[in-house]
């Protein structure tokens, strides 16, 4: 903004001067006879008596403009190091991590009570001394962070004073309307619906949209948290010739590979053009959370091997064994959102898709969280190819949503935000299927782990959430299914309970813990009616157990006791080979034939 203010002036000066020196030299030639008769000394008048006063009028004004400017910027110079700051969303961080803070202060000091009490579990004591430990380094981080977030609210409050009456009364009236026409084409504070910003696509040009974006970047947000109809957007997009397709996609590509509702080779394709762009944008810090999700990226995409400004890496991605392609791209949200497409796009035309979305601790921003999920959905994938071959499949590793930490898993405004995109990107996913795609029965599978159930069972149990159903749904190790979702009927699932499948292995106490501190139900529960499958491996078929909470494990041992293990290397739910991913594979595809040991409802057979 301060750039283009400082252009504006400088023109706007410019061509003040420029016009000045006419007049001066209309009025001179006037008064000085070269110019002579009744006529030109109605000029001279004009020009002598208005138009000069009028100019002198608008330079007046612009020199006010011009130190407004310079306070303003000096202003902005104090705070600019913070980004961009919005008071009510600063409010809210600072009582969310206020709560977050204090539910953990009461969480030490339930683990002191068990550890005075007088009856003890041997080793009890020393694992929950150790948790409490961790669980203070997390206390001295909340209170850091509300002193953090108080100051940069003070910041903004000192600023506001400062700058306040900036730019207003030295406005002259044609400057002012000036303002109000720019502002009236792109509102960067006006709250846009999908239905206003479908007729912005289809009444618009790619190059007016184009500057529109240029002149608000924040419309790409809006795109994302209220994008058009999915219908509508299909509908609109099977009018246009490929011809004004790529000049959509080269002209606004941050929102067409983002829209629900368009076909998955348009998105990735659209997502890569933005993607190059920004991966060699020397401004973007490599160090920051941008700069990290794009070496992420890089590395699910399986193309990190890969260097050279020419090379196409959307070719190279797509040419993998699976084939791999960023489905959903949005590098300035906070934090950074993404999604990967792993597998054979024609399935949604011809096959099946799942949506496969993580639990806590997988928030983009951090090196290699994409990366892993996507390994995760790509190990799925291999295990659908093996449970219904001859079938064309796809498997979207999806992180659309800011994934919950150690203790904000406990709540549920996380799971509800993403419920809201999910829901949003599952209906695109019919449209892109049955409207782009021509098939008249798209397959949509969605796959939940940990706190990704609690998004998944949101986006499907929220009345009116999803426009149409999707066919099967896999819920595991679950933190928690919202107590308002009383049954797996009440999900949005063709054939119901019959589509809906939970899974926990004995070995997993994470799940419960996180069931038990945030009063979630568990969808295994008999009253809630999902068939439940098992985890627990059958060596006589090969599989083996799940021994922890992890989608894919690691190391040799399980590195501690109770909700402090992790599941070793091979057993994680998602690994290959596993009971769980097997299980997880045939009821995503709704093969409830080929789940080893069959299904059965309630935790205990």
């Amino acid at each position: 903004m301060k750039d283009a203010l400082r252009k504006n002036l400088a023109t706007a000066t410019s061509v003040l001067n420029a016009t000045r020196g006419a007049s001066d030299h209309l009025v001179g030639a006037v008064n000085g006879g070269a110019l002579s008769g009744k006529g030109y000394a109605a000029i001279g008048s004009l020009f002598g008596e208005v138009i000069r006063p009028s100019l002198m009028q608008v330079k007046t004004g612009l020199d006010g403009l011009r130190a407004d400017y310079e306070r303003f910027s000096y202003e902005d110079s104090k705070i600019s190091h913070f980004g961009v700051l919005k008071e009510d969303e600063l409010n809210m961080q600072v009582a969310a991590t206020k709560r977050q803070r204090d539910a953990t202060t009461r969480l030490i000091e339930a683990n002191n009570a068990v550890m005075n009490a007088v009856t003890i579990v041997p080793g009890l004591s020393e694992v929950l001394q150790w948790a409490n430990s961790r669980l203070e380094m997390v206390v001295a981080q909340l209170d850091n962070d509300v002193r953090d977030l108080e100051g940069r609210i003070q910041a903004l409050q000192q600023f506001d004073t400062a700058t306040r009456g900036l730019f207003q009364k030295s406005l002259p009236r044609t400057v002012t309307a000036t303002f109000k026409e720019n502002a009236s084409r792109a509102d960067p504070h006006k709250v846009w619906t999908g239905s206003e910003l479908m007729n912005l696509l289809s009444l618009r040009s790619p190059a007016e949209v184009e500057r529109m974006l240029a002149r608000n970047p924040g419309l790409v947000q809006e795109f994302w948290d209220s994008p058009p109809p999915a219908d509508e957007v299909a509908s609109w997009w099977a009018t246009l010739s490929p011809e004004q397709r790529e000049k959509w996609c080269q002209a606004a590509p941050a929102v067409v590979g983002n829209l629900p509702g368009l076909d998955a080779d348009t998105r990735i394709h659209a997502n890569m053009i933005q993607f190059q762009r920004d991966f060699y944008d020397r401004g973007i810090d490599p160090k920051s959370p941008r700069g990290i999700v794009l070496g992420d990226i890089m590395k699910a995409l399986g193309v990190d091997a890969f260097s050279g400004p020419l090379l196409d890496y959307e070719k190279l991605a797509r040419e993998l064994s699976p084939a791999r392609g960023l489905l959903a791209y949005n590098s300035t949200a906070q934090p950074p959102l993404a999604a990967i497409a792993v597998g054979e796009t024609r399935a949604e035309k011809l096959g099946k898709v799942t949506w496969a979305v993580p639990g806590m601790g997988n928030g983009l921003g951090q090196p290699d969280r994409l990366f892993g999920w996507t390994n995760a959905a790509a190990n799925l994938y291999q295990a659908q190819e093996i449970a219904e071959p001859g079938v064309a499949h796809m498997v979207v590793a999806w992180i659309g949503y800011a994934s919950p930490g150690d203790v904000s898993v406990l709540w549920g405004d996380r799971a509800r935000a993403g419920a809201a995109r999910l829901a949003k990107e599952l209906d695109g996913q019919w449209a892109a299927g049955a409207i782009l795609g021509g098939n008249p029965k798209p397959f949509t599978a969605v796959v939940g782990h940990s706190y990704g159930t609690t998004v998944v069972a949101n986006a499907l149990g929220a009345r009116g959430a999803l426009a149409h159903n999707v066919q099967s749904v896999v819920l595991l190790a679950s933190a928690g299914v919202d107590n308002g979702i009383l049954s797996a009927a009440s999900l949005s699932v063709d054939g119901g309970a019959g589509r809906v499948y939970a899974s926990q292995s004995s070995q997993d106490q994470v799940a419960d813990v996180g069931r038990y501190y945030s009063g979630r139900g568990d969808p295994r529960d008999e009253l809630f009616n999902a068939k439940v499958f098992s985890s627990e491996g059958d060596l006589g078929q090969n599989l083996e157990p799940t021994d922890g909470h992890d989608t894919r494990g690691h190391g040799s041992d399980r590195g501690g006791l109770g909700a402090l293990a992790h599941a070793t290397a091979g057993h994680g739910y998602l690994d290959p080979g596993t009971e769980a991913i097997n299980n997880t594979a045939a009821a995503s595809l709704g093969l409830d034939g080929k789940i080893n040991g069959g299904t059965h409802t309630g935790r205990d057979r």
